[in-house]
C-alpha cells in the first residue's frame, strides 16, 4: 500500500532518503517499499538486454526525472541522446520508461504515470507484468500494443523476447 502526502517539490527534495521508491505526481507523494526479489530480477534482465544496443550512460534504473513539476522513478528507462540536466536533475520524460507491476501498483497510478511520460516526451512506455509475463506497450499517438511472447520497439530498434526478460 503506498502512503501519500500532497506537497511541493521543493518540500519533496527535502525528504530523508528512505528505502523504496518516493515520486510526486500531481503534488501527490506516493512511496513504495523495495522491490521484491521477482521484480528486481526482471529490472536487472531488461537493464542488461538494453545495454547489448544503447550505449550505458542513456540505460537507467531507478532514475528520476523532472516531469511536470513532480518527480518520476521509473524502474527502467532510457533517456535521450540530448536528455537536458536542470538544477542537477534529469529534466523531461526519457525517450523509454519501463515499470514493473507490483502488489504496490493501482492501475489507477499506473495510467496516471503513463500519461505524464507520453505528455511529457516519452516515445514508448513499457508496462511489464511478471504475474501475467506479459507487457502492455503505449506509445504516442499510436494504439496501445498488448505482448505475451515478444515486442519490437521500432524507437529502439529491439524486439524484446518475454520469457528472457521474464526469466528467473
Amino acid at each position: 500500500m503506498s502512503a501519500t502526502t500532497s506537497m511541493s517539490f521543493a518540500e519533496f527534495e527535502q525528504l530523508p532518503d528512505m528505502p523504496g521508491k518516493q515520486e510526486l505526481i500531481e503534488g501527490e507523494l506516493i512511496a513504495v517499499p523495495p522491490p521484491k526479489h521477482t521484480l528486481s530480477v526482471v529490472i536487472k534482465n531488461l537493464s542488461d538486454l538494453l545495454r547489448t544496443i544503447l550505449d550505458r550512460s542513456r540505460v537507467w534504473s531507478e532514475a528520476g526525472y523532472r516531469i511536470g513539476g513532480g518527480w518520476l522513478q521509473p524502474d527502467v528507462s532510457v533517456s535521450w541522446p540530448d536528455q537536458k540536466i536542470t538544477d542537477g536533475y534529469l529534466a523531461g520524460s526519457p525517450m523509454l520508461a519501463a515499470e514493473v507491476v507490483s502488489d504496490n501498483n493501482t492501475a489507477a497510478d499506473i495510467l496516471r504515470k503513463v500519461k505524464l511520460y507520453l505528455e511529457h516526451g516519452s516515445e514508448e512506455v513499457w508496462i511489464l507484468d511478471p504475474k501475467h509475463r506479459s507487457m502492455t506497450v503505449y506509445q504516442r499517438n499510436k494504439p496501445t500494443v498488448f505482448a505475451e511472447r515478444q515486442y519490437h520497439s521500432e524507437p529502439l530498434g529491439l524486439t524484446v523476447d518475454l520469457a528472457e526478460l521474464f526469466r528467473q
